[in-house]
């Protein structure tokens, strides 16, 4: 039985985690996909400030116009979980790549609004907060484009103490796109001008420098897949070509690159995603790529994190209930078969006496004298009689525990019990006990919505009990307020243990089987009243101490 319901736990687990994860993967399937289409509208809206480059007319405006691009990419396309690597391609086969790099700006003072530029790229060594620097000195030369070659001094306020300025030292390498035979000192560039520079940072964050990476490696994957000979399937959507995928075919696609035909590679997929947007600029081999790539799926999860963990702690809570319950089921299956087996040798304890009695008499009954045959008889009769309470008792039983209806009437429990008091006093004389029948209110009614049959037979069967295990006296009291009627009978005499207790209502429970047999109790008198109660929706309890038992119960009072 026990490998049954770890059976039957495991396959409900089982069914309820596969629900989990179809819902879940559905779930992050439509968010990927939305996040998905989301980042390549942005991405593709990044790339349009990209167009300008393909309109100038030499290589030196083309490195001016790819660090404007690049500084547009920096302050206004961050923050997006995007990742994002600029290449130019020159016509010498050299390359401006995008990359954290400071600009320079030569400001004329006779406010003719004239501006010249030069850039340096800096490494992760270049540790600055603020974009603007307001205090710098540089050392160093530069050509139309560049400075490179010598040392760039910055100044910053010291965050503790406000009138003082810590000087930082950058040391400006080679630039091999840099013009050697062209260059001079910063100064001679500068002239009479003012300086002004500026810091830009393409990724804010490590997650964006990890993109960043990604996004270089990406693009020069599907370069290396082009200079292979490999072509891409392609479909056009609004005069722009697309290429999406990879299939091996015959042509030269460095020739479409070339002539401007292929303007963007991308790739929809929820692992990770890409567009590469491309534009020819003023020769057959000058050309400018800016590369986005993003993870839709990484995406889905960093942004419901919180939903997903509601999710596994649900799923947690449902699974520990699961088990909670299929625990109780089985152990009150066990309890179901251990009251079995109790049940069935109550019930052949209570028969066999009687049963094995009758035996005798009968075949001893041609040897008894006829004067004692009389007595002999009455006998058999009391204990077929006795048998057939047992049997009636366990008659009573099934019914009740298959009734789904009583008849509720307004019933007046006081002379109810009266009357079965009345009826008892033989016994009560008989045993010469003390028996008080008290109420707290003086000739009051006590009126109660019950089944007059059953509940009848659930006071009767309680007075009889006490009636049965008192020493000397026996209290039946009555309580009343304005919603309850409280049914109460006490005795005195030996108590009933904590363990006992517990089980007293189940049927043929006996506490103790020798006192009870003397008795003639058949141990189904209170599990008949709990099934009474139980159907009438009422409280009823047993309590035991101090040398006294009482057994009470609750009904609704008819007002």
């Amino acid at each position: 039985m026990k490998k049954d319901y770890i059976r039957l736990i495991a396959i409900i687990t089982s069914l309820i985690l596969l629900a989990f994860v179809i819902i879940e993967g559905l779930y992050t399937y439509v968010t990927a996909t939305k996040i998905m289409n989301e980042k390549m509208a942005l991405a593709e809206n990044h790339a349009l400030k990209l167009s300008s480059i393909a309109r100038v007319d030499n290589t030196d405006n083309i490195i001016h116009m790819a660090y404007y691009e690049f500084k547009l990419q920096s302050q206004y396309c961050r923050n997006d979980d995007i990742g994002f690597y600029g290449m130019i391609k020159l016509d010498d086969g050299k390359v401006v790549e995008s990359g954290d790099f400071v600009e320079v700006m030569s400001v004329s003072k006779d406010n003719s609004n004239k501006f010249d530029y030069r850039y340096f790229p800096v490494s992760s060594d270049f540790k600055r907060e603020n974009a603007f620097i307001s205090y710098f000195d540089i050392d160093a030369m530069c050509d139309d484009n560049f400075i490179f070659n010598g040392k760039f001094s910055y100044h910053e306020q010291d965050p503790k103490n406000f009138s003082k300025y810590n000087t930082f030292e950058y040391t400006i390498g080679d630039n091999e796109l840099a013009s050697i035979e062209n260059a001079v000192p910063v100064s001679e560039w500068q002239g009479d001008n003012n300086l002004h520079a500026e810091y830009y940072k393409m990724a804010q964050t490590k997650y964006e420098a990890k993109l960043d990476k990604q996004a270089k490696k990406q693009l020069a994957e599907v370069r290396s897949k082009i200079d292979k000979g490999y072509v891409f399937k392609i479909y056009q959507d609004a005069y722009t070509f697309y290429y999406v995928g990879e299939v091996s075919d015959e042509g030269s696609m460095q020739k479409k690159i070339d002539s401007g035909q292929i303007v963007s590679f991308v790739q929809y997929k929820l692992g990770t995603s890409y567009y590469i947007t491309h534009s020819c600029i003023n020769s057959s081999t000058d050309n400018a790529f800016l590369c986005y790539v993003f993870h839709p799926l990484e995406l889905a999860f960093r942004s419901h994190i919180f939903l997903y963990i509601m999710s596994l702690i649900a799923f947690i809570i449902i699974e520990a209930f699961v088990i909670v319950m299929m625990r109780k089921m089985y152990g009150n299956q066990m309890s179901y078969e251990l009251m079995r087996q109790d049940l069935t040798r109550s019930i052949a304890h209570d028969l066999k006496t009687p049963l094995a009695v009758t035996k005798a008499y009968t075949e001893n009954w041609e040897y008894i004298d006829e004067e004692d045959r009389h007595e002999y008889a009455e006998k058999l009769n009391a204990e077929v009689d006795n048998m057939v309470s047992v049997i009636n008792n366990m008659l009573n039983m099934s019914k009740l525990d298959s009734e789904k209806d009583i008849n509720l009437e307004e019933v007046e429990l006081y002379s109810m019990t009266s009357e079965i008091y009345e009826r008892m006093k033989p016994i009560i004389n008989e045993r010469g006990l003390n028996v008080k029948l008290v109420t707290d209110v003086l000739g009051g009614k006590y009126v109660a919505y019950a089944d007059p049959k059953m509940i009848k037979i659930a006071i009767g069967n309680f007075i009889t009990n006490a009636v049965k295990y008192a020493e000397s006296r026996v209290a039946i009291k009555f309580l009343c307020n304005e919603k309850k009627i409280t049914f109460m009978v006490t005795n005195d005499g030996q108590c009933i243990s904590k363990k006992d207790i517990k089980r007293i209502w189940e049927p043929f429970y006996k506490v103790d089987k020798a006192r009870t047999d003397r008795m003639g109790s058949s141990g189904m008198g209170l599990a008949i009243n709990s099934s009474i109660l139980r159907l009438h929706k009422a409280k009823y309890k047993c309590i035991s101490s101090n040398n006294e038992t009482s057994f009470w119960f609750e009904l609704k009072k008819v007002k």
